[in-house]
Formats: structure tokens, sequence, C-alpha cells
């Protein structure tokens, strides 16, 4: 008898995300862990915005997200990261639900609000000329 984990699978009829703004959004994340690495993690801590950003990646690739997931993107001791996904629930920018396979998992995503304000703040970037500084820093790492 073989044992396999089931990976949750966020259903997706249509990926809502914009290519351009997850393009940059997965470059910011990217520039954001290799710049921990090199100056060092407690620096540069901003789990809210880690976990936003990972959350927006995960919904334009069509990936549910669990919490352990979340608390692991966040960069963060898992007890901080858990205070900031209660944070960012309590402000409406996230919600939690159940797995449908195992009522164990908590999956997370973004909300209509918190996927307007993850936007608006990656559009402003772009706009900023951030996108092609981003783009430029994941060529080089």
């Amino acid at each position: 008898m073989s044992w396999q984990r089931e990976t949750p699978t966020l259903r997706l009829v249509e990926c809502d995300i914009d290519a351009p703004l997850l393009a940059f959004a997965k470059a910011q994340y990217a520039f954001r862990r290799r710049r921990e690495a090199i100056v060092g993690l407690d620096i540069f801590a901003e789990p809210a915005w880690d976990m936003l950003l990972d959350l927006y990646i995960q919904r334009g690739e069509r990936r549910a997200v669990s919490v352990h997931s979340l608390c692991i993107a966040a960069a963060v001791p898992a007890t901080t990261a858990l205070r900031w996904i209660g944070k960012l629930a309590e402000l409406g920018l996230i919600e939690r639900r159940r797995a449908a396979s195992d009522a164990r998992v908590v999956l997370l995503s973004l909300t209509d609000a918190g996927l307007e304000t993850i936007e608006r703040c990656l559009r402003s970037g772009v706009a900023g000329g951030l996108a092609a500084g981003a783009t430029a820093q994941g060529r080089q790492g």
C-alpha cells in the first residue's frame, strides 16, 4: 500500500493576473531573497509584503497556498508569520478556507481587496521604473 500526500490545488477558471505584473512580482520576491542572503535576514524583514507577493504569485500560477507554505514565504519565524497572517485577514486582505481534500489543511488566498491593493502597489512600482531594475537584477543573480 502506498501513501501519497495530496497537494491542495486551486482551480481557477481563468487566471485574472496580469502577466507583466506577475513577472514584476516574481522579480521583486526573488530580489528580496537575494538581498537577504547578501546582507542578512533580520535587517529587511517585511513579512506582510512578502506574504502578499507570494499569494499574488501563487494565484498567477494557479497554486493553492497553505498556512505552512505562506509562513515559509514570509522568511521570518513561524510565530511572526502566523501573527501577520492574522493581521492580514483582520484587514480583509487575505482569507482562510479549509482544503476540500483535507480539513486539517488551511488554505490562504487574496481577497478582492487584497488583490486590488497589491496590484496598485505593483503598478506603482512598474510606473516608477522599478520593473526595469528588478528585471536587470534578476538577470545578474
